[in-house]
């Protein structure tokens, strides 16, 4: 056990509290510290990028030699910190190079909140608002020691530390907050967005994950439909043996157009039931993956059809490219009069005639939303879960994966890496990191400000999203991320998972060095006349 060691006036300013036991030393003189707020749904990525070992040394934030400490809020979902040494010594090849250098930046202290989604990754960074982060300096506990190649686990109970975020993190680029995007009701204004210097980071392949046993039931009922092929067995995760919903279907459950299951018909015919009574009649056990069988009408929630939707809360950008992409919401005036629906568990009961939203403030949150409600408990922290086992569909990046739930297809296409790489899977989108620019009147400048750029420099690498995608395991193909083809060209249209770029862009080249920036709102388009895969 070790403890937190501060000189007691810089102590004071930047953590507030007495320094407590089994946590490492960090001296203030001698470390760099960086406030992020923003997307959610890229946390898992900011967290693997400063602590893996499997990046490219080059492109390392943290010093593979030595000891990284991991703080975090005690769900693990809101909050974390990172504290290291840097990579900024040694050899050429060993070191980063964009890392700044010297005494004061020989250890790095970076914070990251997920509280509030890409919102808060915008408007807070563009008025230099401040934030409440991680505080690390009272209530930590330390849960394991660590080694080189696993941060130790450092839990804190405290969520009181005021920051002015340095740098912004958002799954779409920073105009798209506004309307029913909005934080707080608030539009995002030009204004705030002149003070911001935006850069695009990487593509994030998006989904529709269902709860286990929907799941295995669409499978059931697309079987018998014959959408799906009848040698796939009940519970198979693989990519020929996904289930899908449409873009329409997925439109009309955000846009609160149904309210149970029992409106997805199986069957065409006049009489067709829906999935709910359809499942209730299927009562002869079938064959299941991996041995045994499984008995569909088991699947079902006992007289509770109701359709819940573990979704994000307004103003994340999880939220907002899923509200763009299904409902075109905020990109031209017919979409007005298509919105998303908002109305949250706390306003309607099962039954009233109107989906159950649950409204998450974090990603994290959203997959214990779909963990508990499969389930059928409330053990996941994060969620409470007042409605026992029930059928979900939720919004998540790829970063996730549980047991208690799985993606489906969209249109019949599979949310991998290739069909994305390849313009055939729609359900992405690039996210931008921001920092004040020198329009604002508190510009982020000097050490900090390489830091952040060394950051999002590592973080558009195609070999970092290749090692990176190899944590992100799924069945029917790992990863979540793509480089961007503003940054790095792609080889041919091809996907690589070595070296994942995608040949498609919101964005738009207009010259050999300029190019308007990503827009969520526009239809993604070749990068620059490149070449692209049928």
């Amino acid at each position: 056990m070790k403890k937190l060691v501060l000189g007691a006036a810089i102590a004071a300013a930047m953590f507030g509290a007495a320094a407590q036991a089994a946590i490492p030393t960090i001296d203030p003189a001698t470390t760099r510290v960086l406030y992020i707020s923003g997307a959610s749904a890229a946390a898992t990525f900011i967290d693997k990028l400063v602590t893996s070992t499997a990046v490219d040394p080059t492109d390392r934030i943290c010093d593979p030699a030595s000891q990284v400490y991991r703080f975090r809020d005690t769900a693990n979902t809101e909050q974390f910190a990172i504290y290291c040494k840097a990579n900024n010594t040694g050899a050429v090849g060993v070191k980063n190079p964009n890392l700044p250098t010297g005494t004061a930046n020989a250890n790095l202290l970076i914070y990251k909140r997920n509280t509030g989604g890409s919102g808060n990754g915008v408007v807070p960074v563009a008025q230099a608002t401040p934030l409440a982060f991680l505080n690390i300096s009272s209530g930590c506990t330390e849960k394991s020691a660590g080694s080189l190649i696993a941060p130790a686990d450092i839990e804190c109970t405290n969520i009181n530390n005021s920051q002015i975020p340095d740098m912004g993190l958002s799954d779409v680029d920073p105009i798209q907050f506004k309307g029913n995007n909005a934080i707080d009701s608030t539009d995002v204004s030009s204004t705030d967005v002149s003070k911001l210097t935006v850069k695009a980071a990487a593509a994030v392949t998006f989904g529709a994950p269902v709860t286990w046993d929907l799941y295995r039931t669409l499978q059931a009922a697309q079987k018998s439909t014959n959408d799906l092929p009848s040698s796939c067995l009940i519970g198979d995760r693989s990519e020929a043996c996904m289930p899908s919903l449409t873009s329409a279907q997925i439109a009309s459950i955000h846009a609160g157009k149904w309210a149970d299951w029992d409106a997805l018909k199986v069957g065409n015919g006049a009489s067709a039931k829906g999935l709910h009574a359809w499942a209730l009649t299927q009562t002869t056990p079938v064959s299941a993956f991996g041995g045994g069988s499984v008995t569909i009408s088991d699947l079902a929630p006992a007289d509770a059809p109701f359709l819940h939707t573990c979704r994000r809360e307004v103003g994340s950008g999880t939220q907002a490219q899923s509200n763009i992409i299904f409902l075109g919401d905020g990109c031209t005036a017919a979409a007005s009069s298509l919105t998303p629906l908002n109305a949250t568990d706390a306003d309607f009961a099962e039954g009233d005639g109107i989906a159950i939203i649950h409204a998450n403030a974090s990603t994290g949150r959203v997959d214990a939303c779909l963990r508990d409600l499969q389930n059928g408990n409330d053990a996941v922290s994060g969620f409470t879960n007042d409605w026992g086992h029930r059928w979900a569909i939720g919004i998540l990046s790829l970063e996730k994966a549980n047991a208690a739930y799985e993606f489906v297809k969209i249109d019949g296409v599979a949310p991998t890496l290739a069909n994305v790489a390849e313009g055939k899977y729609k359900d992405w989108a690039e996210n931008t990191f921001q920092y004040r620019n020198n329009t604002s009147s508190a510009p982020l400048a000097g050490d900090k400000k390489t830091l952040a750029d060394a950051i999002i420099k590592s973080a558009g690498a195609p070999t970092v999203m290749a090692d990176l995608n190899n944590g992100f395991v799924h069945t029917f193909g790992n990863g979540a991320f793509l480089a961007v083809p503003s940054n790095f060209a792609s080889v041919n249209g091809s996907f690589d998972a070595a070296r994942p770029v995608s040949p498609y862009s919101h964005a738009v080249k207009t010259g050999a060095t300029t190019f308007a920036p990503t827009n969520a709102c526009r239809v993604p388009t070749i990068w620059g006349g490149g070449a692209g895969q049928l």
